[in-house]
């Protein structure tokens, strides 16, 4: 298990806007997680609520993204270990969530391809001649 001093007792306000920061990606990834045991079982996100939460939570990091921007702008950033340890964990969780996103992603067009109509039609790639005739037909 991790064990991380918590940020919130020092008084760097760039270390708790990242440690709030952090804590949003950590709610980002457990939303995706919810969102991957939905994908992995019946695959109806709109009767969930999931899409709705993460727009919600999609405006919550802009916001702080952009109050960390204008932080890191307006003062000079001393590296203390705090900060390292906050940037470290947050960067951690968002690569944990980029890797589950993937994954939805992956999942979302399985179920795409098997709710479509019919059979998936395969188009063979175009010979050199086909791709000629075509350009030739065009101009």
């Amino acid at each position: 298990m991790e064990t991380t001093a918590n940020p919130q007792n020092s008084r760097s306000p760039v270390v708790d806007l990242i440690w709030s920061h952090s804590t949003l990606c950590e709610e980002v990834y457990n939303l995706l997680l919810d969102e991957n045991r939905i994908l992995r079982g019946s695959g109806e996100l709109a009767e969930s609520g999931v899409l709705d939460k993460k727009r919600m939570l999609l405006s919550a990091l802009d916001h702080s993204l952009q109050q960390m921007r204008q932080a890191a702008g307006a003062a000079k950033l001393v590296k203390t270990p705090a900060l390292k340890s906050v940037a470290t964990k947050a960067q951690r969780v968002l690569l944990k969530a980029m890797l589950l996103d993937k994954e939805n992603e992956q999942l979302l067009l399985k179920h795409a391809l098997s709710s479509s109509s019919g059979e998936v039609q395969i188009i063979p790639k175009p010979t050199a001649k086909q791709v000629k005739k075509r350009y030739e037909t065009q101009n």
